[in-house]
Order: structure tokens, then sequence, then C-alpha cells
């Protein structure tokens, strides 16, 4: 639970939220958290934070002056802390210019190193960069989502000539195309291994099939079913069995277990994805129109089946009253599950996977705004309220969206959330990164 009597909040001005979850925020294993954001005129920025004394000086650095023709919740950056230190910070330019650009620090933990732009190229436009390390291979990995309905995938092995791209997910504008992916470090008797934990969905308005999707990325590119049974996916695209047959590099959804169907009528926005133990999803189920019907779950991998909470809460509220092709109807405020490690300094790479039953929920009722922590105390059957985090009266016009958890967050800084007004789709976000630290001082 967060003290609330002991903590100072933070701003981070004018750094908007996004259409989409991606890695943006992670605390590396110097102890200091590392926010990659976008501003409402195009910056990219990365600011790091020192969560345990209040002495210590935040910096903030900006790594691209304008990365469109203008504001794109879209083109929200990537943010991956390597092995060595070094940051790497990928954004796109969506619909303007078909890339996908990134910079890299050239000395570790230091956001003031970032080397020259590095531009990588697509055939359509891009958008949706989800960035990592794979350590045991030695490479970075990078996917994206192409032409709005398609998913590629690249490696570096030496962080600036990259692979060309591979098409690991066709859809259309009916099917299933919004993936979000999480790296999970999983202890074994080998050690450490890496794995790409990922679901994916399709538009709630625009796509006819209302169903979420999961499964795995092995450290080789392998995709997994959730009982752990690789199937023959590969994300490399060259793959070939024993015998020599070469190996399909695009996934059929048949292969991959359901987390949940949409009954009739109905649709549902996934919300979170997160590599816990178990291994849960958040989303939000409701009615087109109708925000009194929003209500969110959390779904949880029990060994064998996806199991599903009773319904944690009601939302209330969608993003804005007009009524917009997607985001204004679709788009159902915030899940985030706490998956963070506590003290500074221990890092599941050398200690396994660390984490809570709580989940912060970012929604609306009659009177208020809210971000609330709930809690499970019977592995994800039921949710509890535990804290009401902050509330926002409604008739001060100002929102709250999109809480985030750092990766491995440490318990001084568990979250924090976007808070502003939103009026369009597309440059619409006028908001703050709102924190609350709770220093050791």
């Amino acid at each position: 639970m967060i003290n609330l009597d002991k903590c100072r909040e933070i701003r981070i001005k004018r750094a908007n939220t996004d259409w989409w979850i991606n890695e943006k925020s992670i605390v590396a294993e110097n102890g200091k958290t590392y926010i990659a954001y976008m501003t409402d005129m195009g910056e990219i920025h990365v600011k790091q934070i020192d969560a345990k004394c209040s002495r210590a000086e935040s910096r903030d650095i900006t790594v691209c002056r304008l990365n469109c023709f203008y504001s794109d919740e879209h083109n929200s950056p990537s943010i991956c802390v390597l092995q060595d230190g070094r940051i790497v910070v990928a954004y796109t330019g969506h619909a303007s210019t078909n890339t996908v650009r990134y910079r890299i620090t050239e000395k570790p933990y230091n956001i003031f190193t970032f080397g020259p732009e590095i531009v990588l190229k697509y055939e359509k436009s891009v958008t949706y960069t989800q960035l990592f390390e794979n350590i045991y291979k030695r490479e970075l990995w990078l996917f994206t989502r192409v032409d709005a309905v398609t998913w590629e995938f690249r490696y570096s092995k030496d962080y600036i000539h990259w692979s060309e791209p591979c098409c690991f997910l066709a859809s259309d504008a009916g099917g299933l195309f919004y993936i979000d992916i999480r790296k999970q470090l999983v202890p074994s008797r080998y050690g450490i291994l890496e794995r790409w934990f990922f679901a994916l969905y399709g538009h709630p308005r625009i796509s006819k099939d209302h169903t979420i999707h999961a499964g795995f990325f092995d450290a080789e590119g392998w995709l997994v079913s959730m009982d752990g049974k690789r199937l023959n996916v590969n994300l490399y695209g060259n793959a070939k069995t024993e015998d020599g047959t070469p190996i399909s590099g695009k996934i059929n959804l048949d292969d991959l277990s359901v987390v949940y169907k949409s009954p009739e009528k109905t649709t549902v926005r996934l919300l979170e994805v997160a590599p816990t133990v178990p291994l849960r999803i958040g989303y939000a189920t409701f009615i087109m129109d109708r925000p009194e019907t929003i209500n969110y779950y959390i779904a949880s991998w029990k060994g064998d089946a996806w199991v599903i909470s009773k319904p944690i809460a009601q939302g209330g509220e969608f993003l804005s009253k007009q009524p917009q092709m997607d985001g204004s109807q679709t788009y159902v405020g915030g899940m985030a599950c706490y998956y963070g490690v506590g003290e500074d300094g221990f890092h599941p790479k050398h200690y396994g996977i660390c984490d809570t039953n709580r989940v912060f929920i970012a929604r609306a009722d009659a009177d208020n705004r809210l971000l609330e922590s709930y809690i499970t105390h019977d592995n994800g059957a039921t949710y509890m309220l535990e804290q009401v985090v902050k509330a926002i009266p409604r008739k001060e016009h100002r929102k709250i969206w999109r809480p985030v958890v750092p990766i491995y967050a440490q318990d001084n800084l568990q979250v924090y959330w976007h808070e502003g007004t939103y009026s369009a789709h597309t440059g619409g976000w006028h908001c703050d990164a709102v924190m609350l630290v709770e220093y050791d001082d």
C-alpha cells in the first residue's frame, strides 16, 4: 500500500499518454527509474528519477525534437536498459515517415550521452515499438505494427545493423491486430531464463472478432503455447524441422490460448499483460456507446486454463463524448499490475520473479475520476479495494488515465499515471505524468 502521508507528488509536465502499452518505464540496476515519454509537441524525452533520496537531482533529456509532423499518440517511445547499462529509446513517426528511429547512450546509465539517431525503414506506416534485449542470444529485439494490421520482428546483434523485417502476424481490418509483449525472467535449474509473454486482440469497434489470445516466444524465437509446447512458428522466419521442412513464420490464432471471448453484442479492451506469478491479463468488457456497462477483470493463468476474476470495478466513462471512429468510445481508463522488486538493488535478473497481488485501475464513478489499487487474497478469484490513490472531482474536467507500473518497480515509486484533458483523436492529449514518491530520507 502507498503511504499517502509520506509521499511527495512529482509531475512531468506535458508528458502525454498514448494509445497502446509498451516498455516505457524501467528501474535499472543502478536503482534509478527511467521514464520515456512524448510531449504534446511531439518531442521524445527520457526522465531519470532517484526514488530513494529527495536530494538527488532528477534529470531530463530531449532525445528527439519532433518525431512527426504532429503529436500522435501512436508514437510513444519504448525504452530498454541493456545489461551493460546503456539505454536505448525507440520511437516512430506513424503514418508520416514509415520509419522506426532510435538512439543509444554511449555510457552506462548516462542519459546525456545519447549517440546519433539511427533510422530503420519499413514498407508502410509503422507504430507501437516494443524493444527488448535478448541476453541469451546477445541481440536487440524489436516488435512493431506495420500497415495497421500486421506485426513484424527485427533483430540486431551489434545494436546498429538490423535484419530485414519478418512478418509474424498477418491480419485484416476485421481481425486481431494489437499485441502487447512483456519479457519475463523465469528461474530454472539452468539459471534465469528469458521468455516473452504476449496477448493480442482486435479493435473494440472495428474488429469482427472480440477475443483475447495469449502465448509466448522463447529466447530462440519459437512460438510457445501456454502449456509450454513449441509450435511451428519462429520469429526469424527461416527455421526448419529436423528433416529440412521450412517452418512458417506466421502465427495461426487457433494455436494460441483463448483468454476471453466476448459474448455477442459486447466487446473488450485489453489493458494489461503482466509477467507476474501467476501470469495475469487485465481487460475491460463493455457494450459500445454505453459507459455504464464497463467492467474490469483480471484473468490468471492457473497452469492449464485461464481463470477469470469476479468483476473488480465498474468504469463509468469513455475517453471523450464525441462518437469518433475509435478512441473516444473504446479507451476505458487503464490497468497496471504491480510486479515490482521492493528495495533498491534487488533485481529479478539475479533473484528471479518477485511481485505482489496488487492492480491499479483508472476509472470514473458518478462523482470522481479515480486511480485506485485493488488486491487479491485468493490468488485472483476476487479483488477488493485497497486504496484510493488519487481522486479528481468530475467538475474539474481533468481526467486520470493510463496507470503505468515501471518494470522492476521499487516500493518508493509503485505507479504513475497521466492526468489532464483530451479533445481529439490525434494530438488531443494535454496532460502530465503524475507520480507519488515516498523518499527514504
